[in-house]
């Protein structure tokens, strides 16, 4: 069997919408803003045995996630062919929500989210059993080992996590309606390696957190579909999106389109994607901000209490896993 090396967290039916007229793109790193990529979407957003899965008899699978994810790809160009001839897209709601959250999901700003919350959940363990008198005490000389401790975690770990992560997306869409949005205002949307955002629109831009809203509370979920599409989901439409599926509408000015580039500029996790040159002092402007796991802790009645958070910070460096049982 050939054994697929290249998995994509970005896809390339989904980066296609993104080509200018030689078919590339442009990827700006946001570690290297000034020097962007130009390639063909087949050529980025992949990791090599991103989705590899260990087998019971010691192999190794590389190619069923990658397979099963090709699947669901495979009609999402017709889809986007349909959103900006504005016909309806009834028979592909479900295709459209399920792409939505697999793109979510598989890529590393939320594979990366999941192993920071294990790791906290490692430490705060490592903390409490400390308290309780369950550890070794710490030698003199280190009297806060416990506080440099470095926990990586099994990268198996976060494909597992995708499935709870799609689960908790569930609620979300169960609460919104989708509308698409056409965009003629000569200033294209953007994308990114990290494309579905979702924030509390109620709250002034400064203090939204990343996928972080209030129970039954107002929220934006946004989704770049190609520079001149963007889906934006939110409870507002729901009561037209019941009653009449997927409405189409206009973005109402240049004003609108930068909001939502730079929504999309800050949830991008390492780089953001566009068709053509224009944008880059927006780019530059949050390029050391990405969505970031942070961790509080809380004092209580027994001790103290981990709270685990999301919030726009610079990236951190991730633990590389070394490998072991």
């Amino acid at each position: 069997m050939n054994q697929k090396k290249r998995h994509h967290f970005v896809p390339k039916a989904y980066l296609n919408s993104f080509k200018d007229v030689s078919g590339r793109i442009l990827v700006y790193r946001k570690d290297k803003v000034a020097d962007p990529l130009t390639v063909a979407p087949d050529a980025t957003q992949f990791r090599r045995y991103y989705y590899s899965q260990p087998k019971p008899d010691g192999g190794v699978d590389n190619n069923a996630l990658e397979d099963l994810f090709s699947t669901l790809e495979s009609g999402w160009p017709q889809v986007v062919e349909k959103l900006h001839r504005r016909e309806s897209v009834h028979d592909d709601l479900e295709l459209i929500f399920q792409f939505i959250a697999l793109q979510r999901v598989r890529v590393p700003a939320a594979r990366d989210l999941a192993e920071a919350v294990y790791a906290a959940t490692v430490k705060g363990t490592m903390n409490h059993l400390a308290r309780a008198g369950k550890l070794p005490p710490p030698l003199a000389k280190y009297p806060d080992l416990l506080d440099r401790v470095t926990v990586a975690i099994d990268p198996h770990q976060s494909i597992h996590a995708m499935a709870w992560m799609m689960k908790g997306m569930e609620t979300h869409f169960g609460r919104i309606g989708l509308v698409a949005i056409h965009n003629a205002t000569g200033l294209p949307f953007l994308t990114s390696d990290n494309p579905v955002a979702w924030y509390d629109g109620s709250m002034a831009f400064e203090r939204q957190a990343p996928y972080t809203i209030k129970p039954d509370g107002p929220f934006i979920l946004q989704f770049p579909v190609s520079p001149t599409l963007v889906l934006i989901g939110s409870p507002e439409h729901k009561k037209s999106f019941d009653a009449q599926g997927l409405l189409y509408g206009e973005a109402p000015d240049q004003g609108w389109v930068h909001y939502v580039n730079a929504q999309t500029c800050r949830f991008a996790y390492e780089a953001v994607i566009a068709q053509q040159p224009g944008q880059e002092a927006l780019i530059e402007q949050f390029a050391n901000v990405a969505p970031v796991h942070k961790s509080v802790m809380l004092p209580t009645a027994t001790g103290e209490a981990v709270v685990m958070q999301q919030a726009f910070g610079p990236r951190p460096q991730k633990p590389k896993w070394q490998g072991g049982d």
